[in-house]
């Protein structure tokens, strides 16, 4: 890099962050994959805003038959000119989508837009202090990363879960219970999401926080109920709905899966087959989750999370950024260079295929998931190059 006063000052890496990469590229990069995801949300209202119509409703319906009766809700989207399929997040969850209700379809879209894109700079702000990188890295980090922005081109929420992660993720790192718990229980508004950093608090002992989960858990139940219109045994009603929709929208979207088990359906193995792999993961991870520092271990288990889940999508994604940063920020990954910088950059420039697997037949985000679980729970791997003739590449494990 030439030694130019003003790049050095626009563009300067921070010395703690260890990747072997000239400054200029790394903003210069990260700042032109930004810039592409915000191209691609202005071309979302040329395909009927793609999920938002789905959330915007039920910011409409909260708290009448309307949201959670099939047919109700299938009338009202027919009266507004939309399709709509059954509401399979918990009830309660419909009353964060009311401030997008209040106006038309596509000014609600680019709020909501709008407000995923503060989630995911928030996010990377929060996860550069969790991880130890400067703010600038953490916030471009999070900008470029496609799925981030994705969740504001489809118009769904992964940028609250990845916040409500990373605050999860705070909260262990401090020994703060309440901040944990506090996290843990506001991600149930998408139990799917919040189940492995529950767990997580499980196997870390942290019953405080666990308490507060369930009090929050509580919260949901009630904003349920109001949500629904009154229907006190609402949870019954919406695990029926979520089990009838989950076959066939597992089937259409294969495509877009990131987990594991969804990839493997996706080329003909018998879900319990998938399944069972899925599980096997999860013991294998057993050991790192258990004894790794809070902060990593809480990156893990998002993480395995994500690859061992039925149902993850292209846009839940995002939620790979915490092992993003901390695969940055520690000197103790484990993972040497130039290895760490290959894989780190690697993931962010094969990430937006993910935009379209439906053509390619398979998201480029289930290899950086699968690829980065094998690792993390493999142990800290160390890459490096040999000496020994005719070999390019060592794994070491550190114990």
């Amino acid at each position: 890099m030439a030694d130019n006063g003003r790049w050095r000052l626009a563009l300067q890496l921070p010395a703690a962050v260890p990747l072997r990469i000239p400054r200029r590229w790394f903003w210069l990069g990260t700042i032109a994959l930004g810039l592409f995801g915000a191209v691609l949300i202005a071309t979302s209202p040329f395909y009927g805003y793609i999920d938002f119509p789905f959330f915007w409703a039920g910011g409409r319906t909260v708290g009448t038959p309307a949201l959670f009766d099939p047919a109700l809700r299938a009338a009202w989207g027919h009266a507004h000119g939309i399709y709509l399929s059954p509401w399979v997040y918990p009830p309660g969850a419909a009353w964060l989508f009311v401030p997008f209700g209040l106006w038309p379809l596509d000014i609600a879209f680019w709020l909501h837009a709008a407000t995923m894109v503060l989630l995911v700079a928030a996010s990377g702000l929060l996860g550069a202090r969790v991880y130890g990188l400067d703010g600038r890295v953490g916030l471009v980090m999070a900008l470029a990363w496609t799925p981030c922005i994705a969740s504001a081109i489809y118009g769904q929420n992964a940028p609250l879960a990845l916040f409500l992660s990373l605050l999860t993720i705070e909260g262990l790192r401090r020994g703060s219970d309440s901040l944990a718990g506090l996290g843990a229980g506001l991600l149930l508004y998408k139990p799917t999401l919040a189940l492995p950093l529950l767990g997580l608090l499980l196997l870390r002992r942290r019953g405080r926080a666990l308490l507060v989960v369930a009090g929050c858990g509580a919260g949901w139940y009630f904003a349920g109920v109001a949500a629904a219109a009154g229907d006190w045994a609402w949870p019954g009603v919406w695990i029926g709905s979520v089990g009838g929709w989950y076959a066939p929208d597992t089937a259409h979207n294969i495509v877009r899966t990131i987990s594991m088990p969804g990839v493997l359906q996706g080329f003909g193995v018998p879900a319990v087959a998938a399944l069972g792999l899925g599980l096997v993961m999860i013991v294998l991870a057993l050991p790192r989750l258990v004894r790794a520092p809070a902060a990593e271990a809480g990156a893990g288990a998002v993480l395995v999370g994500l690859v061992v889940s039925p149902h993850a999508l292209n846009w839940e994604g995002a939620l790979l950024l915490p092992v993003l940063l901390w695969a940055l920020g520690t000197a103790t990954s484990g993972i040497s260079e130039p290895a760490r910088t290959r894989l780190v950059v690697g993931a962010y420039l094969i990430a937006p295929e993910s935009l379209m697997s439906e053509t390619i037949g398979i998201s480029s985000l289930a290899v950086v998931a699968v690829l980065g679980a094998g690792i993390w729970i493999a142990g800290a791997w160390r890459f490096e190059r040999s000496r020994r003739p005719g070999r390019a590449l060592r794994l070491a494990v550190e114990r």
